[in-house]
């Protein structure tokens, strides 16, 4: 008795077809840039001040946001939630030494200058020798957007500005001022 009169019919030739469409597109890769100014207001700093870029971002223009893995960047970064947005992104260069790391809970697009997200940021440089500089819950980072501009956030990107009034490495004060971070393609 023949297999097709058992309701059994050969199916090995459409196996490989059964394999496509079933696994999940590969997620993009997270793409991010930044540039900041690490700032010694006086002696309370032990780190000369000096401007870190990654990629070509400023508070006006997003010119070059690298992906992960490109230029000697790393690129981690999640950014989700619909009206208000939790951020989370590590962001460096291995060719310079840089690491900035930003935690933001609930920033809303609606974020200006004089109504700031707060949140978390943590960067190291070789100037720092690698020795990062770490805002406390007593000291948040302001994160907002410039008026009239294309900055914003919306679920898995953000673009903004950001000031960290002290940033702490053990008994050493400094600051970051004038900071933009970019990133794209994040997790949400």
């Amino acid at each position: 008795m023949s297999l097709a009169r058992l309701g059994f019919v050969p199916v090995l030739g459409l196996l490989p077809l059964l394999g496509l469409g079933c696994s999940d597109p590969a997620p993009p890769t997270p793409r991010g840039g930044y540039s900041l100014n690490f700032v010694k207001p006086g002696a309370s700093c032990n780190v000369s001040g000096h401007s870190e870029i990654l990629g070509d971002v400023t508070a006006a223009q997003k010119t070059q946001v690298l992906a992960d893995g490109e230029e000697s960047a790393s690129v981690d970064c999640s950014v989700s939630g619909s009206g208000s947005f939790d951020v989370s992104a590590i962001v460096g260069n291995s060719a310079t030494a840089t690491e900035l790391r930003v935690k933001i809970d609930g920033i809303s697009p609606a974020a200006t200058r004089e109504m700031p997200a707060t949140g978390s940021v943590s960067f190291s440089s070789a100037k720092t020798s690698g020795i990062p500089f770490t805002s406390t819950t007593d000291e948040q980072c302001q994160f907002w957007f410039e008026p009239e501009s294309k900055q914003g956030v919306d679920a898995g990107k953000i673009w903004v500005v950001f000031e960290c009034p002290a940033v702490r490495s053990g008994q050493y004060i400094c600051e970051i001022r004038r900071g933009v971070l970019a990133l794209d393609s994040c997790g949400s």
